[in-house]
């Protein structure tokens, strides 16, 4: 059994461990270096009762984090009504149905704090991700010049989702 909650500052040696290990994982998250759980746990509690961001965990049985789910407003253009989303699961829990849930509890929280859209980046490599947040009304949008949008890396896709229209 799974459970989807809002992280908690204990959560920072086991988020940490998460991280790291995605970042081994794959290629597409990106994570850069270590984490270390001392500097998470110090961050934590921003995303604590926030109505600006919000960091979900998927906890497992062992109490083992296996996922998160990051929201953050204003993090790509500056906007107070988009909020940026980052999810990561673990490879051996992929295809469970755990990113669908995340993303529902991420737009539940979107619609809670009023927010327009939600905007993510994806590698053009990672088309499982692509698939996933098209299937879940995510469209590509086209990059416009001179926008910090334009800063992004050929290999990289924006994506976007309305929300509370």
């Amino acid at each position: 059994m799974t459970i989807i909650r809002q992280v908690q500052e204990a959560d920072g040696i086991a988020l940490s461990k998460l991280l790291n290990q995605l970042d081994a994982e794959t290629p597409f998250m990106a994570m850069g270096e270590q984490n270390s759980a001392e500097a998470l746990t110090q961050h934590l509690g921003l995303f604590i009762d926030s109505a600006a961001q919000t960091l979900l965990v998927i906890e497992a049985k062992d109490t083992k984090l296996i996922g998160f789910a990051i929201g953050i407003t204003g993090y790509i253009r500056g906007d107070s009504h988009t909020a940026a989303l980052v999810i990561g699961i673990e490879q051996a829990h992929v295809g469970l149905g755990l990113g669908r849930q995340l993303l529902t509890h991420i737009e539940d929280w979107a619609q809670r704090s009023a927010l327009q859209q939600l905007e993510l980046v994806v590698m053009h490599s990672n088309e499982n991700a692509i698939m996933f947040y098209h299937n879940a009304g995510f469209q590509q949008q086209i990059i416009q010049p001179g926008s910090l949008m334009s800063e992004l890396t050929n290999n990289e896709l924006y994506m976007i989702k309305a929300v509370n229209l």
